[in-house]
C-alpha cells in the first residue's frame, strides 16, 4: 500500500486538480456570459435604432404631406383646379440607345404559322 505521507500528497494533488478544474469552468462561463452581454447590448442598440426609425415613419405618415403624396401616387387624385399633363415618351433617334421602359413594336406574323405544339416538337425531335 501507499505510505502515510504519499497518501496525503495524493489527496492534496487531487484536491488542487478539482479546484483548478472548477476555476477553469467558471472562467469559461464568465467569458461566455460577457459575450452574451455584448450581444444583448448590440441587439438593444439596433432595436432602439429601429424603434426610432419606425416612430419617425409614423409621424411622417400622420402629416398632410404624406396623405397628399399617397393620394396623388396611389389613388391618382388631383387638387381642384389642377391640370394633369400626360407626356408620351419620345422614341430614340437613329443611333441612340432606347431606355428600358420603351417597348418594341411587334411585326405582324403570317397567318399560316405552325401551331405552338408543333414548334416545340420540332425543337426537341
Amino acid at each position: 500500500m501507499l505510505k502515510k505521507g504519499t497518501r496525503g500528497k495524493l489527496l492534496v494533488s487531487l484536491a488542487l486538480l478539482v479546484i483548478s478544474a472548477n476555476f477553469i469552468k467558471s472562467t469559461v462561463e464568465v467569458l461566455n456570459s460577457r459575450k452574451r452581454l455584448e450581444d444583448a447590448l448590440d441587439k438593444e442598440v439596433s432595436l432602439t435604432f429601429e424603434r426610432d426609425t419606425l416612430k419617425k415613419r409614423i409621424e411622417y405618415k400622420k402629416t398632410g404631406e404624406y396623405i397628399e403624396e399617397s393620394a396623388r401616387n396611389e389613388l391618382n387624385m388631383i387638387k381642384p383646379g389642377e391640370k394633369v399633363f400626360v407626356l408620351d415618351e419620345e422614341k430614340p433617334a437613329a443611333g441612340e440607345v432606347a431606355s428600358a421602359s420603351e417597348t418594341r413594336e411587334l411585326t405582324p406574323v403570317d397567318d399560316m404559322e405552325d401551331p405552338n405544339w408543333y414548334l416545340w416538337y420540332k425543337l426537341f425531335f
